[in-house]
């Protein structure tokens, strides 16, 4: 086979690979870029609601959407924010993850009670649970829907 064909064959090799990697990484930019559109309007869906059952607190703070991730603490950034000294600033987190509620300590100075037992690893939630940080009490409550997944 003559120098030149093969040069040109290789070529063409060359530029058949370089194709279909291009349409590859093309087919996973558009399935991820379709999922990203997706997730915000994951977000705004709420799951259910935390009460503040103790001590009472305004009727503004008394109630807390349930969004994928919740977190609590004594910090302003906070979805439920703790006015409490025993609180630490980034106390606990609430997260939606495979259909389950899970409830996780952030490593808090004081810890985090699930229906008066100190947590000291990831617990599943269920509906009607009470969380206790510092003096705070909260009572989940979880959608219809959420306890059927």
């Amino acid at each position: 086979m003559n120098i030149e064909v093969t040069i040109f064959l290789l070529r063409l090799l060359a530029g058949l690979s370089l194709l279909a990697f291009l349409l590859a990484l093309f087919a996973v930019i558009w399935r991820n870029a379709g999922a990203a559109d997706q997730q915000p309007a994951a977000a705004k869906i709420t799951h259910g609601y935390l009460v503040c059952e103790q001590p009472p607190v305004a009727d503004a703070d008394r109630r807390c959407s349930l969004r994928p991730i919740v977190t609590m603490g004594r910090a302003d950034g906070n979805t439920v924010v703790i006015r409490d000294d025993f609180a630490s600033a980034n106390h606990a987190r609430i997260v939606l993850e495979q259909g389950k509620w899970w409830l996780e300590d952030r490593q808090s100075r004081n810890g985090t009670q699930l229906n008066g037992e100190t947590i000291t690893r990831r617990t599943i939630l269920t509906d009607g649970d009470e969380i206790g940080i510092g003096k705070y009490r909260y009572r989940l409550h979880l959608n219809r829907e959420d306890l059927a997944l």
